[in-house]
């Protein structure tokens, strides 16, 4: 059995692949397994993984469905062989002797948690990313001693700077959570600081870790939304340091964690202290593409007896390739309308026309033409708004319910004065609005359309 097994989880990466796993194939150590897990790219990435797989005996190729960043690293973590678990994102690359600094520092002390050093890349500059400088093995105290002068910083959050004894994460079930989009990886470690008795740090970077625009985390991490989920992770940082002693000591820096956003080493600039990367690690951005003018394609669902209505703002361009509505895989609409009406998650189209048809529901989009940029909402503009009084006309429509802020605005903007009724506004399911949970979407959408009677008041007044 080898001891470390590399697992990479793998969507659309076909940019940045070559780079990360050139790294991997330069690594000094072999005593290792490398898990390349395929979570149903749709473009070059599977032939990528079976051409290294072919190169070195170390690489494995599993080919999933697509399930998401979080039940991709679940399933890896069940079909390991090492003795020890090692992360690595698929936009981001390693120092040649990373698994095996780390796997030296594990098999010499015996630990359960091994923690390094990182680089933080900006463009074509790149800054060292440090923390702990003890270098003799910590307890739990030590080490939540050492988290707690900064408890939102990457260097504890994430899990790519760092080696797991696999028994600790298997004997407590100790899992990344697949209802959150965010943080995430935070749950995690705090999870396994707290199962852990033997900790690490090494005082050198084994990770470069490029933060792109338009990710999560740089979209997410400094939202006023991601509030809301830093209450719930300061629940867990208490109970944590409760459950060791400490939490009296050190309650107002662990409360300092919600004011603070998730820190990954850089702020805006890079430090004088900035190196170059070697050209051949400098891989830029796409540009996004220009302004398209689309059409929405496919009808409204509905019939004489749906009775609410909800409302997108315009199709997603994978819903536009599928040609229906909510086709992202990580979107979250159809596994929550599926959940609140106890009914099986639709997977053809006709599967969920009639799941909504069953229980009375109708679906459109507020707009029926634009200029778009991708899939981006915020960048909608010269908006022909859908014919939403047809669908109220001709079913039993009396409750219209908004999927996302800017559904709702654009409802209010174009369309409420015509059809006279008021939309409601729910939280969206797009994947991009990570702060909701699909528990928590659940709990809101619920109550909101499934816990009230009243009709939808009409509009009273001038808009």
């Amino acid at each position: 059995m080898p001891f470390v097994t590399l697992i990479i989880p793998i969507y659309n990466a076909e940019r940045y692949l070559r780079r990360c796993l050139d790294s991997v194939v330069e690594q000094t150590y072999a005593d290792m397994e490398v898990l390349l897990m395929n979570d149903g790219s749709t473009d070059g990435s599977l032939a990528i993984c079976r051409e290294y797989e072919e190169k070195d005996l170390r690489f494995r190729t599993i080919d999933k469905e697509n399930t998401g960043v979080s039940d991709t690293r679940n399933q890896a973590m069940l079909l390991a062989r090492g003795t020890y678990l090692q992360f690595l994102d698929s936009d981001d690359w390693l120092t040649p002797d990373a698994t095996e600094s780390l796997a030296e520092a594990a098999r010499a002390d015996d630990c359960d948690l091994v923690v390094a050093d990182f680089y933080r890349v900006n463009g074509k500059r790149y800054v060292e990313k440090k923390h702990i400088k003890k270098t003799h093995v910590m307890t739990r105290e030590e080490f939540a001693m050492e988290m707690a002068e900064d408890p939102a910083d990457f260097y504890y959050g994430v899990m790519w700077n760092k080696l797991y004894r696999k028994s600790i994460l298997l004997e407590h079930q100790i899992q990344c959570d697949t209802s959150m989009n965010w943080c995430e990886d935070f749950v995690l470690n705090l999870q396994m600081i707290r199962h852990a008795e033997r900790f690490r740090a090494l005082q050198k970077p084994i990770y470069y870790y490029m933060k792109r625009k338009g990710s999560l985390v740089s979209t997410e991490a400094v939202s006023t939304e991601a509030v809301k989920v830093k209450f719930e992770l300061l629940e867990k940082y208490r109970d944590l340091y409760q459950s060791i002693g400490l939490y009296e000591e050190h309650k107002l820096k662990i409360n300092s964690y919600i004011l603070a956003v998730a820190k990954d080493g850089a702020a805006g600039v890079m430090t004088p202290k900035s190196k170059k990367l070697s050209p051949e690690n400098v891989i830029p951005d796409k540009e996004k593409p220009g302004y398209q003018h689309v059409e929405h394609t496919f009808e409204p669902v509905y019939d004489e007896n749906s009775e609410i209505l909800i409302l997108g703002t315009f199709p997603s361009v994978k819903s536009r390739e599928n040609n229906f509505y909510y086709g992202h895989p990580q979107n979250r609409f159809w596994k929550l309308i599926a959940g609140l009406t106890k009914e099986p998650v639709p997977e053809t189209i006709e599967e969920k026309k009639a799941l909504l048809l069953k229980h009375h529901i109708a679906i459109w989009d507020v707009v029926q033409s634009c200029d778009i940029i991708g899939s981006s909402d915020s960048s909608i503009k010269n908006v022909v708004p859908a014919d939403i009084a047809k669908i109220l006309k001709e079913s039993s429509v009396q409750r219209i319910y908004a999927n996302g802020d800017k559904a709702y605005r654009l409802y209010k903007k174009y369309c409420e004065k015509e059809t006279g009724k008021k939309a409601e506004k729910l939280p969206s399911t797009s994947p991009a609005n990570a702060i909701f949970t699909l528990d928590r979407l659940t709990e809101s959408w619920g109550a909101e359309i499934f816990g009230r009677t009243e009709e939808n008041e009409s509009v009273k007044g001038t808009v």
